[in-house]
């Protein structure tokens, strides 16, 4: 049958719609946050429900709204925001209360209750596929609540594509942290199934770090406080000392808006070279406060994309700010010149300097006294003894001296030898080779391997991180992994797989918790095939080892008694191998 055009009907163009600001359940809270932002609160609360699928609820005590606008708030193209299309290009709040309700109700079971006075009573809505199906009063103090149940219930294909609960809990952890950083003298609380994750009272910015990520965290922060013409720059970057391979704290903030901007970035980066190594990226909490008419927020539903009309100024702008603010710390290299600085030199004046002499005999012959005869003889050369000099070795003598040994090339690759042809194989892949092989069988045998550390490594980790971590605990014992909570912020590590050091451990449970790697079942075989990928790939394993020949040598042997020798875990040549014929007829 021919397929005929349809006309969509509305409730499925307000799903489609929803679709792109309502991703996932921290993308409500992001929305509805920004509102409580908007209404000028300076108390929020979060809860939240079972990661966020069964309920997350939002107060504050902001302006509120009253009958009239309650009833207005859900409906689509609707805002106090905005009233004529310059302001879309002057916008100083975060969004559109209206937009967020809107497409939060097209997908979710959602209750207001509000009120905009101090009478006591608030009024309430209760609103399905974004229609109200009920209403009521109830005593409440001026501000708004917002209740968001069953999220994606009506859209069962989304529900279904959500991600494990910790890595859903994470993402509401990883926006909350978001908004009350760039909020300090707002008071933030997130509860998650009545336990208390973050009480944050209105602070100073470097208090609210302190909170949010470590104490004494404040000794790693190096302040920046910049203003131009064009923007001014505020915040903080992290001294070069205390940063490593791991995952880094990167905030960028635009008008109190976080973003993400690749090339904004590449500016901090640039600012920290030559001091830090290039695969080490800085952590920064930076704030940008440019003209509204100089950026453009409406890039992309979520507003985390921007453009701005000059890009290439902040650029340097960032760039220069951060390199003085570094440099005021004596961080980066200082040339001292000092004009008061006396160095004493000896007076020659007064010494008196003799004339040179130059004494000759005019009868001195410089040939007189050699044997002519005995210099002719010396220098005479014959075809005989030239040849006769070249032959140090007989033919039979040179074969023998030729062994097909192995070399190193560039301290990337090991050349040898096999009966037909010549193999050049990459050190760093064959060496991902056999650790896979070797962890894997380790983790499927049980084989506790586990390398005891004589002082226990404390790492840092936020609450959704450890939960990760934890709820992994008995298949990382089969890699030699122990560790427990030693407080709220912290665990401690007392043992270790071989393979790691008190240096890598760090980067490799931070890079366990960037993986979502929940989304394999536990004590399945995905998730030991997955864990032994992520140790061999993992940026801590070490192959300077491998530089001198009895190592290559025996790694060699190891990659051939592998079950899969010509390709890593995440399928790349391991090694080339060019047949004798090839070689000979190269020169042919």
């Amino acid at each position: 049958m021919k397929p005929t055009i349809n006309k969509l009907s509305i409730d499925l163009i307000n799903k489609i719609a929803a679709g792109e600001v309502i991703q996932r359940p921290s993308s409500v809270i992001k929305e509805l946050v920004e509102n409580s932002i908007d209404a000028k609160s300076n108390e929020i609360k979060l809860f939240v429900k079972d990661f966020g699928k069964t309920l997350i609820d939002i107060s504050d005590n902001g302006i509120g709204m009253n009958e009239k606008d309650l009833k207005l708030c859900f409906l689509k193209h609707t805002t106090s925001k905005i009233s004529k299309s310059s302001d879309l290009f002057t916008l100083s709040t975060n969004g559109f209360r209206g937009e967020a309700i809107s497409s939060i109700s097209s997908v979710a079971k959602i209750k207001i209750s509000s009120s905009d006075n101090n009478s006591g009573l608030r009024n309430v809505l209760f609103i399905e596929n974004g229609e109200i199906i009920d209403s009521k009063q109830e005593s409440g103090l001026k501000g708004t609540t917002i209740s968001v149940s069953s999220i994606f219930y009506n859209v069962p294909a989304r529900r279904k594509f959500l991600k494990s609960d910790n890595v859903e809990l994470r993402h509401i952890i990883n926006e909350f942290t978001r908004q009350s950083l760039c909020n300090p003298k707002i008071s933030f609380s997130l509860k998650h199934n009545n336990k208390d994750l973050f009480v944050l009272k209105k602070s100073s910015l470097k208090e609210r770090i302190n909170r949010l990520f470590s104490k004494n965290i404040d000794k790693k922060l190096v302040p920046i406080d910049e203003k131009t013409d064009i923007a001014s720059v505020n915040g903080y970057v992290f001294k070069p000392e205390y940063l490593n391979k791991t995952s880094p704290l990167q905030f960028f903030f635009v008008n109190g808006r976080f973003i993400k901007n690749n090339y904004l970035s590449h500016s901090v980066s640039t600012a920290y070279e030559g001091l830090i190594k290039p695969e080490i990226r800085p952590s920064f909490i930076l704030f940008v406060d440019i003209p509204s008419d100089q950026i453009d927020v409406n890039v992309h539903p979520n507003k985390i994309e921007v453009k701005f009309e000059n890009e290439s100024s902040l650029y340097s702008i960032l760039r220069s700010s951060i390199r003085h603010a570094l440099g005021k710390f004596n961080i980066t290299p200082n040339i001292d010149f000092n004009d008061n600085i006396n160095i004493s030199s000896p007076n020659f004046n007064d010494i008196e300097i003799p004339k040179p002499k130059i004494d000759f005999d005019n009868n001195y012959n410089p040939f007189e006294g050699f044997d002519k005869d005995y210099i002719k003889n010396e220098i005479s050369f014959s075809k005989e003894s030239l040849t006769s000099s070249m032959d140090i070795f007989s033919e039979d003598e040179l074969k023998n001296t030729i062994t097909y040994s192995n070399f190193n090339f560039l301290n990337k690759f090991i050349v040898t030898k096999t009966k037909s042809e010549l193999l050049i194989v990459n050190i760093k892949r064959a060496y991902q080779r056999v650790l896979y092989e070797r962890i894997l069988t380790e983790m499927n045998n049980k084989k506790n391997i586990s390398q005891t550390l004589l002082f226990p490594i404390n790492i840092s980790l936020n609450k959704a991180d450890f939960e990760i971590l934890n709820k992994l605990k008995g298949t990382l014992s089969h890699l030699g992994f122990i560790f427990e909570k030693f407080n709220k912020k912290l665990i401690e590590v007392s043992g270790i797989h071989p393979v790691f050091n008190h240096e890598s451990i760090e980067v490799f449970f931070m890079e366990l918790v960037e993986k979502e790697i929940l989304e394999y079942k536990d004590h399945s075989s995905s998730i030991n095939d997955y864990l032994a990928k992520l140790i061999c790939l993992s940026k801590t394993i070490n192959i300077s080892h491998l530089v001198n020949e009895k190592e290559q040598l025996l790694l060699l042997n190891q990659l051939f008694a592998c079950k899969d020798t010509k390709y890593t875990p995440e399928n790349k040549k391991i090694f080339i191998s060019i047949e004798d014929k090839e070689i000979n007829n190269k020169f042919n």
